[in-house]
């Protein structure tokens, strides 16, 4: 079932998106706001799997809270469903899956629905084989970080990739729950710098020996599979190129 939540202050657009929406199997509006500050607190509550957003919102805009939501889930979908064609730029800037103008071509709605909902099973779908006999050398390092008032020590050759998730940092490890700590990706991404982590997407940072496979995902946007993990990361097109000219053989 694809979760959706519709933030959009005109009533009668709402009413459309939202029967548009349900006449598609395996679609439930979860959520309507009226405005942009709503939007990311029923985001924060339902934990949509989508969201279709207008820009002109009152109290704060689609634009400003997109980038508020892409905070509290990076691997959301969000939609631009909006009369205002000008902001196409900053709305792909927060990695929009897609930018629909007014008054909306119904057919064009349903097919990005639809392909949402695809891509929705197949990260569902996706199953990654465990790496047998994982290495434990004594020399390994440590990363060490504070979480929950404790100290954990992960080995970093164990670290799959690293996000934003729920205004926290969760770090993921092969053989074990994901690491939750408050430091920002910034200061990982320096801490790590030298054992040659990738930082493939504002929201995460990959260990480049762990990645199977890209697949596009949305606009200028491709999904990463990762070994250890059923999980998924996020590289931009322009970070694609760069990962390729880095760490694959010509």
């Amino acid at each position: 079932m694809l979760k959706v939540i519709i933030a959009e202050d005109d009533s009668s657009m709402r009413l459309i998106l939202k029967r548009t929406l349900e006449e598609i199997p395996e679609v439930n509006i979860i959520g309507e706001a009226e405005n942009g500050r709503q939007l990311v607190s029923m985001v924060e509550t339902l934990e949509p799997d989508a969201v279709f957003l207008d820009i002109d919102m009152p109290e704060m805009n689609g634009i400003e809270a997109s980038q508020e939501i892409f905070d509290i889930n990076s691997k959301i979908f969000l939609v631009f469903a909006t009369g205002f064609s000008c902001y196409t730029h900053e709305a792909f800037e927060v990695y929009a899956f897609d930018y629909l103008v007014k008054p909306f071509d119904l057919e064009r709605v349903r097919q990005t629905a639809i392909r949402i909902k695809e891509l929705k099973k197949e990260r569902e779908q996706v199953a990654f084989s465990q790496r047998e006999g994982t290495l434990h050398r004594r020399e390994n390092p440590k990363l060490k970080v504070l979480s929950n008032e404790k100290t954990i020590f992960i080995n970093i050759q164990d670290i799959i990739f690293i996000t934003r998730s729920e205004r926290k940092t969760m770090i993921h490890v092969a053989g074990g729950s994901p690491v939750q700590t408050y430091e920002p990706l910034q200061s990982l991404e320096e801490r790590l710098n030298k054992y040659h982590f990738f930082r493939c997407h504002k929201g995460f940072i990959i260990n480049p020996d762990m990645v199977m496979e890209l697949s596009p995902w949305g606009n200028k946007i491709y999904s990463v599979k990762l070994a250890n993990t059923e999980e998924m990361a996020l590289m931009t097109l322009e970070h694609a190129k760069k990962f390729h000219k880095r760490y694959c053989l010509a």
